[in-house]
């Protein structure tokens, strides 16, 4: 009974012996054209695929970074020195055309106010009398009890104080109209930088007021030299699955500190779902490249100096390519130089040749 123990036990360690002395070396199998070609003798799935490169047509596209703003927007400032006695409006809410948005007082505003006020009094009070006083004139006239000269005197003297008193009364107009701040276009109230109580100078700003319905995106980038930009549809990436589109409305003339040109971006979508002061990002596409080498991401490979390469069949085993890449889209990758159409490169399992070529060239420290 034990001699059969023995034996049993002697074949199964034979067997995981083969099986273990299979999986270290076994040799997998190439593939054309993307299908795997094993040995109908070999049980598991090969790790390894090659596939020839193939031609696709990569669009040259220019990324660029960017601020929604609007495209109408105003700065709201004081009129006249004065103090803040009220706020009207609500912050980031909307305000109407001629709405009183913040009503400025103060002891300098008061003391002009009641100054013009009994100016007019005054005034008002005299031109009563020189009208009296006129109306005589033309009676003792008719009775030879006047001349013609201090009518025309007296006439003279109404219209002047007549004069005064429209000019106070204008004047007390305007002090009132420019104690109060209003919108002098329909939008949203925001960038509030007073508070009630705080003292304001003359043509200091205290708010902005912005049209959130026309919006624009003011963006900055690196393109091509002589590179038409005006009039091409840019992405605009919100997330990675959302993405809306505008135009290049304008090109502006003068160049940032960078180097960068600066660009504005319009259109519906950006006026329905972006909100000022927003930072975005997308690209623009400038022109396509046509019948470039690609190869699947999955077929490139890092070293540690982040250089690319590939790994290719050559005389039975895989070689190791150094290339150099363009530009990604899809999942694939243009390859610039360093491969050629006929070659089977390795699309699956590169990094798994990598780290055996790695532990065979280099001594893991302890």
């Amino acid at each position: 009974m034990k001699r059969k123990n023995y034996i049993t036990l002697a074949l199964v360690a034979a067997i995981i012996g083969l099986g273990a002395y299979a999986l270290l070396h076994f040799e997998p199998g190439e593939t054309v054209a993307g299908k795997t070609a094993s040995d109908s003798s070999s049980a598991p799935e090969s790790l390894i695929s090659t596939a020839y490169p193939t031609k696709r047509t990569f669009p040259l596209q220019v990324h660029w970074v960017g601020t929604v703003e609007s495209q109408a927007s105003i700065e709201l400032a004081a009129l006249v020195a004065g103090r803040v006695e009220s706020i009207d409006a609500e912050d980031q809410r909307p305000v109407k055309m001629g709405q009183s948005v913040i009503r400025l007082g103060g002891p300098q505003i008061e003391d002009t106010r009641a100054r013009l006020t009994a100016q007019i009094e005054s005034l008002e009070t005299q031109v009563q009398l020189s009208q009296e006083t006129l109306v005589r004139l033309e009676e003792n006239l008719k009775t030879r009890l006047a001349t013609k000269d201090q009518v025309a005197a007296a006439q003279e003297a109404k219209v002047r104080l007549e004069t005064q008193l429209r000019d106070a009364r204008l004047n007390l107009t305007t002090l009132n109209r420019q104690s109060r701040i209003t919108a002098s276009m329909k939008g949203i109230f925001t960038n509030r930088r007073v508070s009630v109580g705080q003292g304001v100078a003359a043509g200091q700003v205290i708010g902005d007021v912005i049209d959130t319905d026309r919006l624009r995106v003011k963006a900055s980038l690196f393109p091509p030299r002589d590179l038409e930009l005006q009039g091409r549809e840019a992405a605009i990436r919100l997330s990675e699955s959302q993405t809306i589109t505008g135009i290049v409305r304008q090109v502006l003339p003068m160049a940032s500190g960078t180097g960068a040109v600066t660009v504005w971006i319009e259109g519906p979508q950006i006026d329905a779902q972006l909100r000022p002061g927003q930072t975005v990002g997308g690209e623009i596409v400038a022109q396509s490249k046509s019948g470039v080498l690609a190869v699947p991401e999955s077929a490139i490979v890092y070293d540690p100096q982040d250089h690319p390469f590939l790994f290719v069949g050559k005389d039975g085993t895989y070689e190791r390519l150094s290339i150099q890449t363009g530009m990604t889209q899809d999942g694939w990758i243009e390859v610039l130089s360093g491969l050629k159409e006929d070659q089977l490169v390795v699309v699956r399992g590169a990094y798994e040749l990598f780290y055996r070529k790695f532990n065979e060239q280099f001594k893991v420290q302890d």
